[in-house]
């Protein structure tokens, strides 16, 4: 068999690994986000903005997700600057690349504490995912919902396997912005 067929072959068979099986682009939906919120495991891969009155920042986006553990990875661009998250239970580890540390309490305000930005990261657990925050009041809004002070948005919703999650979403409060843009799904 020639080189070139060979790596076709292979290329045709690495794609047919792949983890993520994608559908069309969907209108969102609340109500079909039950099924998203009870996932015990995910990942994606993305690229997010953030901006308020202080800060502009853009990175790329590693998020783990299991029911002990939250992973976050945000990389700034050309790779400067890398930063984990790590949350479970009310402990969030977050290491810089110089420096690791642990602070307990309530995430959100350890997180804000740590990075120097309001990354809603309790919330946001749920509407990566298209799902409203269990226990917390929401207002359905066009395209999405209004919860705890946040207008969250998702402009595009993607089949991924039998459940319908964002591809393309804005979170805003005030004069604070998060963009995320996932590239990669994996539910496994």
């Amino acid at each position: 068999m020639n080189q070139r067929v060979w790596w076709l072959v292979v290329l045709g068979l690495l794609a047919g690994c792949t983890t993520l099986s994608e559908g069309p682009v969907l209108e969102y939906r609340l109500a079909d986000a039950g099924a998203a919120q009870t996932l015990d495991r995910w990942y994606f891969e993305g690229r997010l903005s953030f901006v308020d009155e202080r800060e502009s920042v853009s990175a790329s986006v590693n998020w783990r997700h299991s029911n002990q553990v939250d992973e976050i990875e945000l990389v700034g661009p050309l790779a400067q600057g890398r930063v984990r998250i790590s949350v479970s239970g009310d402990v969030v580890a977050i290491d810089d690349g110089e420096a690791r540390r642990e602070l307990r309490g309530d995430v959100d305000s350890m997180v804000e504490e740590g990075l120097g930005i309001s990354l809603p990261i309790s919330a946001l657990r749920f509407w990566v995912l298209g799902a409203s925050q269990p226990e917390s009041t929401v207002t359905v809004q066009p395209s999405g919902f209004f919860q705890l002070g946040w207008l969250v948005i998702f402009q595009e919703m993607l089949q991924v396997e039998r459940v319908a999650l964002p591809r393309k979403m804005s979170v805003q409060r005030d004069k604070t912005r998060i963009k995320l843009f996932v590239d990669r799904w994996d539910l496994s």
